[in-house]
């Protein structure tokens, strides 16, 4: 029995629905997207199947029965934190194989891995602090004020690393209330490098465009009346008789290391 126009509605309906379940990123506002392209197929098969013999033959019917039967299992719920609809909850690493066809994603993947467990070593066995060094003082001279950060290691509270390499100096204001000095971790992109456009948008038609090849681990410093929740405190500034000095009796986060002078 053929179906009608409201059947085919139904059923156009119906997997869509599926495919944006369980694969959000794909849509019908592309027309290069793969989902749609295979569902526009399956679509023009059937159709011209039922047209050619004015009702669905044996085969025309299996074909449809697997249509519905693979809808089903792409509509089937999937468990929380998994896009995937294959792996469960944990961290993820790629399961390298000869013949393996590697993409974008396996890489991002493979660095998330070691990311992820790197910081979560950090967060749960060390805690957020000053590693070493990151010692702050403070200049004034006709320009005015300013604090010299001197190099260091700390561990922010999501677990990153936050490396200053070299000395960083930043203004004071003229006056103000007690100050604290946030070191903050950052990530900066650079070495862009033409490559073939992909996606939607205006990048869309294809063409060269010009994209980041590297990111740099780096950190920004403020200086704030409050602590912020993905920050360290590296120090508190106090001003009187009108001078900036940094507060000596002020407890900073500190990270104890195995083989320190500290540990007794």
């Amino acid at each position: 029995m053929p179906l009608n126009e409201k059947q085919w509605a139904t059923l156009a309906r119906d997997l869509r629905s599926a495919m944006a379940r369980v694969a959000p990123e794909w849509t019908d506002t592309n027309a290069h997207d793969p989902g749609v392209t295979v569902l526009e197929v399956i679509c023009y098969a059937i159709t011209d199947m039922q047209y050619r013999g004015a009702a669905l033959d044996e085969s025309a019917r299996l074909l449809a029965q697997a249509v519905a039967e693979r809808a089903g299992m792409l509509a089937e719920p999937v468990a929380d934190g998994d896009n995937s609809g294959e792996c469960g909850a944990g961290l993820q690493r790629v399961n390298y194989m000869t013949g393996m066809l590697l993409g974008v994603d396996d890489f991002k993947t493979e660095q998330e891995y070691l990311g992820n467990r790197l910081r979560r070593h950090n967060r749960l066995l060390h805690g957020a602090g000053i590693a070493a060094g990151l010692n702050v003082t403070v200049e004034q001279d006709t320009a005015g004020s300013r604090i010299t950060i001197a190099p260091g290691l700390a561990l922010d509270p999501a677990g990153n690393e936050i490396c200053v390499e070299q000395s960083v100096q930043l203004a004071l204001p003229g006056s103000g209330p007690v100050l604290l000095v946030l070191l903050q971790y950052a990530e900066r992109y650079c070495r862009n490098v033409p490559v073939v456009a992909s996606g939607t948008g205006e990048n869309a038609e294809g063409g060269l465009v010009s994209q980041p090849t590297r990111i740099v681990e780096t950190f920004s410093v403020t200086l704030a009346a409050a602590p912020e929740a993905d920050s360290v405190v590296i120090a508190r500034l106090k001003h009187s008789r009108g001078r900036w000095r940094v507060d000596g009796r002020f407890e900073l986060p500190r990270i104890s290391r195995c083989g320190s002078d500290d540990e007794a």
